[in-house]
């Protein structure tokens, strides 16, 4: 388990720094700008900012996506269980904010204008 967390430490630390220095380099380019944070988290969107990157044809940018292309293939996968207890909660939060009663003072604050007095001061 510990070596596994080293490995993806050191990956995650590899893809980062390619992905700061393709940001720098997209954005000298072509002016694009990319969300490094998120390149080294989504796998998805690292494959789409491959693309763009090597859409410019920047002998560069081409030298970045094969360093960083390895590494994509390492990212790790968001587990089921985790997605299952997200859905789980976001569920009991609706059921709750659902359940709540409604006063009979929050009643009376939603149909009378209290701080309106009909004049400036």
């Amino acid at each position: 388990m510990k070596e596994s967390m080293n490995n993806e430490v050191l990956v995650n630390a590899e893809a980062f720094t390619i992905a700061t220095q393709m940001y720098v380099r997209l954005r000298r380019v072509c002016g694009r700008v990319i969300d490094v944070m998120y390149l080294v988290n989504n796998q998805d969107y690292a494959k789409h900012v491959l693309d763009i990157a090597l859409d410019t044809q920047d002998p560069e940018l081409q030298r970045f996506v094969a360093r960083l292309s390895p590494l994509i293939a390492l990212y790790p996968e968001a587990s089921s269980h985790v997605l299952e207890h997200k859905l789980n909660v976001e569920k009991d939060m609706v059921s709750d904010a659902y359940s709540m009663e409604v006063t009979e003072e929050e009643i009376y604050q939603a149909q009378v204008h209290h701080h309106y007095i009909g004049a400036l001061r």
